[in-house]
């Protein structure tokens, strides 16, 4: 039962993190601007979050491994939104 009930924590951890990362995306998408977001903070997610999935495989987590998977996808997404809408990509 305890086991159940950290995987849902971490479910459900998962899913409020990686819930602020899609606002963004369908923002870039409608605007085609994204001049506004840091390309740092998005490569240091991805660095940080591909970071928990090596850890996560090390562990043997599925949580922490899906979780962190999508995470890197949404914000490799978002780094390709920033190259093709912004005037000054690095910046």
């Amino acid at each position: 039962m305890f086991d159940f009930l950290i995987s849902a924590v971490g479910i459900l951890a998962s899913i409020f993190a990686l819930s602020s990362t899609v606002p963004q995306i369908i923002k870039g998408v409608k605007t085609k601007k994204m001049d506004d977001v840091s390309v740092w903070l998005i490569l240091s997610l991805i660095v940080g979050l591909s970071l928990w999935v090596i850890y996560g495989i090390g562990i043997s987590d599925v949580v922490i491994v899906g979780g962190n998977t999508v995470g890197v996808s949404l914000n490799v997404v978002l780094l390709f939104l920033k190259f093709r809408y912004s005037r000054n990509p690095i910046s």
